[in-house]
């Protein structure tokens, strides 16, 4: 005779006991396996770094063309300065004209990736330490260049927000590049960062790119190297859609 459950009974026959744990013993095997394949076929993080709640002291010059700059000098290296984006607190570019050429004291916290550093300025924390200064920023044309990848708000994709890249992140690029934040191209093949500027090597207008983000798309443009920093100059009026 066929073993089969009765309800009111402490426990099963031993021949269905055995056949239910198998059957989710098999199944536990089979989630846990799934759960490690989705982990698996999930995108690394990207080594980028958002000093949040480390607020440090930089001390340096100002430069505001294209984008709000601070010049730190590096001690022995024959003059030559480390780079720093200077942006404000959420989604908004810093204004600091009136510091110009002038060497400040500020506040700030850290964003960096893959040598591009950028620092977040606590408000109402910059100090002029000096008087002005001329400021001469040498450039060194690579020559022009077709290139592919992707439109990224710098602020994001160096470190404040992980993946800042992607379709995920579009709606946020495109709020960050309108608040003034610099804008970055990143090149599929590489993974390149470069400055976007305009074709006059001034800063590109707020909402020329925001309709661009999150695209894959191809720029024509001259490629320039600023100290450690690499920009690329383009005619925003002959971006389009792919």
């Amino acid at each position: 005779m066929s073993d089969f459950y009765i309800g009111y009974l402490d426990k099963a026959p031993e021949n269905i006991r055995r056949f239910v744990r198998r059957i989710v013993g098999g199944l536990a095997c089979l989630a846990i396996t799934f759960a490690l394949l989705l982990v698996l076929a999930q995108m690394p993080f990207a080594n980028s770094t958002f000093e949040y709640g480390n607020v440090r002291d930089f001390a340096g010059v100002v430069v505001v063309r294209p984008y709000p700059t601070l010049l730190v000098s590096r001690p022995g290296a024959n003059g030559e300065s480390s780079r720093y984006l200077l942006v404000a607190p959420g989604k908004h570019g810093v204004d600091l004209a009136m510091f110009d050429g002038k060497r400040v004291h500020l506040k700030g916290q850290l964003i960096y990736r893959s040598g591009e550093t950028m620092v977040e300025v606590m408000p109402n924390t910059v100090v002029v330490e000096g008087g002005s200064q001329t400021i001469t920023t040498q450039s060194v044309d690579l020559g022009r260049v077709t290139l592919t990848g992707e439109i990224v708000d710098s602020k994001c994709y160096l470190g404040v927000m992980n993946p800042g890249e992607g379709k995920v992140h579009r709606d946020c690029a495109a709020r960050c590049l309108s608040g003034g934040i610099p804008p970055l191209f990143v090149t599929s093949d590489g993974g390149q960062q470069l400055l976007l500027v305009a074709h006059d090597g001034a800063a590109i207008a707020r909402e020329t790119l925001k309709d661009f983000v999150a695209e894959r798309i191809t720029l024509n443009g001259e490629l320039l190297q600023q100290g450690d920093s690499k920009l690329l100059e383009i005619d925003p009026q002959t971006l389009y859609h792919q």
